[in-house]
């Protein structure tokens, strides 16, 4: 009997027990809930302005006091009534009376997309849900009547009433006013079609519309027409923000400023043609236009050696890439060589400044007076809508015989107005004598023949000592890569790279003296076929069209021939190998 009223006893203990850890469990959680449920409601949405003027942007705040909450959501339903232009996020740490907190942010700016009162949608973190938010979105202000807007463009082009030709330079000038400051701003470019348009300058400065200041940035387009007809200038688009300070209140917030867009007039023009009444080749249309010249000679030179003739346009409306040389006519006992022109392009601010630079080598034949010629180069003046010439004096220089270059073979004269090659020397009919012209050259170039030998035995041991320089760019620097160079030439009539070759091959392998002048070969050749040849060649020059008359393979068989019989007297002059090793042996038995 006691043994069961102890269990008994026992069990009602347990029981007891049990009883009052479900009772702690209970308030426990009781207690829990209102922190869990705080917790979880503990994100807050909030806009920075709830009313608005389109164009404007509006802060919408997501902040939390949880530093583990993740403010990511799905920010797509927003799209509809708003663009998202930003999104940052911040964190502000902070300890009160030893307590530590924190306040996560995430702010998103949000930009209208139109009119009225639009609702930013609630949006979920989670199990989280925030509420709907409302802002007023008011229509920008249109400007009174006779009050100047804040922000606007003009456009203005020079020439004012034309004419306007196809090619010329016309310039644009595009004026960006606004009041306020004006950020995020970007302006279309011109484009007109057809036509190349160039920026060529950028002004900012302050002005004044109907009693308002300004501030301006002022564009200069240098546009030229690729053809005659309709050239429509479309109109270009202004977009920016413009922040405005509202005087009604003391403290404003910082905003992005309101979008703002403008656009300048449409231009339409109309291209002229060519004038029919313009008579030049040519078509240089230009606000204006200068020739200069330089000479790099005085008043006296030789026969043979050449003198540079510089001539310099300068053209105001017009690129170096258009303007184009003046026309030569002939000159009579002399050789003109054209080097490749250069030029440049710059600009005043307004206007294109062409520069371009034509040089002549021009190489006299005949003792006496050398006649530089008069130049003279059409233009259309744009501005007093005529035709205008150019004009460069001729220049006369004082020729002196020389003793080094031998006369040339006689060429038929070159015809007047233009810078052609000169025709070989017509042949002679068989039976008829040669000309007092070729047996004076034959019997000259015999006993410079014979001189030369002579030098070339006494100075033959120093030969192997002659200095070689560096091989230029593009040219090889073996002897059968020179000479390959030279018979490539040859065969495609190419006479300019034909004399390089020659040049280089009479530097660095050619008979000793390493000097590179055909004019100095000519006169220590006696093969006649070759001496005619190189005649031919160096009468050509590099001038265009020379290959009409020039035949380079004649040449190419010419000094073949002769490099063969060279090669041949040169091996022959030279000492047995067995004499050397006899030298050799003879000094080491002193």
């Amino acid at each position: 009997m006691v043994k069961q009223t102890r269990s008994t006893a026992s069990q009602r203990m347990a029981a007891q027990w049990i009883a009052r850890g479900w009772q702690a469990v209970l308030v426990m959680s009781l207690y829990l809930l209102p922190a869990t449920q705080a917790q979880a409601a503990n994100i807050t949405a909030q806009l920075d302005r709830d009313h608005i003027v389109k164009g404007e942007t509006v802060t919408l705040i997501i902040q939390t006091d949880d530093p583990q909450q993740r403010l990511e959501s799905d920010f797509g339903a927003l799209a509809e009534d708003f663009e998202l232009l930003d999104q940052r996020s911040e964190t502000q740490m902070s300890i009160v009376n030893g307590s530590q907190s924190a306040l996560v942010r995430l702010m998103l700016t949000l930009e209208p997309r139109k009119t009225g009162a639009l609702t930013v949608p609630a949006l979920h973190f989670g199990s989280v849900t925030t509420s709907p938010l409302t802002v007023t979105v008011d229509a920008a202000p249109e400007p009174k009547p006779g009050e100047t807007p804040a922000v606007f463009i003009e456009v203005e082009v020079d020439p004012h009433d034309g004419p306007y030709y196809v090619h010329a330079q016309l310039l644009l000038t595009v004026r960006v006013f606004y009041q306020q400051s004006l950020t995020e701003a970007a302006i279309s470019q011109p484009e007109p079609a057809p036509a190349a348009v160039r920026l060529l300058d950028e002004v900012p400065f302050q002005a004044e519309r109907a009693g308002e200041h300004y501030r301006v940035l002022e564009r200069h387009y240098a546009i030229f027409p690729e053809r005659s007809g309709p050239l429509v200038i479309p109109p270009m688009t202004l977009s920016g923000r413009l922040v405005e300070r509202r005087t009604d209140k003391l403290w404003q917030p910082s905003v992005r400023g309101r979008r703002i867009e403008v656009s300048s007039d449409q231009v339409e023009l109309t291209v002229s043609p060519k004038p029919a009444s313009y008579s030049a080749a040519e078509w240089l249309p230009a606000r204006s236009l200068e020739l200069s010249q330089t000479i790099s000679s005085s008043d006296a030179l030789t026969v043979g050696e050449p003198v540079t003739r510089t001539i310099m346009v300068d053209a105001v409306g017009l690129e170096e890439n258009m303007i184009t040389a003046p026309p030569w006519p002939g000159i009579k006992d002399a050789r003109i060589y054209p080097d490749q022109p250069q030029g440049i392009s710059r600009n005043d601010g307004k206007w294109v400044l062409g520069h371009k630079e034509f040089r002549y080598a021009v190489v006299p034949e005949k003792a006496g007076e050398l006649v530089l010629p008069e130049l003279k180069l059409d233009w259309w003046d744009t501005q007093n809508n005529r035709q205008q010439t150019a004009v460069l004096p001729e220049q006369r220089l004082r020729v002196l015989p020389s003793s080094v270059v031998p006369v040339p073979p006689p060429a038929p004269a070159v015809p007047a107005g233009e810078l052609t090659p000169a025709s070989p020397p017509v042949a002679a009919p068989a039976g008829e004598t040669r000309s007092w012209n070729w047996n004076w050259l034959t019997v000259l170039f015999a006993a410079l023949w014979l001189i030369t030998l002579a030098l070339g035995i006494f100075l033959f041991p120093r030969r192997g000592l002659r200095a070689r320089k560096a091989p230029e760019a593009g040219i090889p620097a073996t002897e059968s890569g020179v000479l390959g160079r030279l018979e490539q030439a040859c065969k495609n009539g190419d006479a300019g790279q034909a004399r390089r070759a020659l040049s280089h091959w009479l530097r660095e392998f050619g008979p000793a003296g390493g000097s590179a002048s055909v004019l100095e070969f000519i006169r220590h050749n006696p093969d006649q076929a070759l001496v005619r040849q190189l005649l031919l060649l160096d009468a050509q020059g590099f001038r265009p069209g020379a290959e009409e008359f020039w035949n380079g393979r004649e040449l190419w068989q010419a000094f073949s021939t002769w490099r063969a019989s060279w090669r041949a007297s040169d091996k022959n002059n030279q000492p047995a190998v067995t004499d050397l090793y006899a030298v050799a042996s003879a000094s080491r038995g002193r």
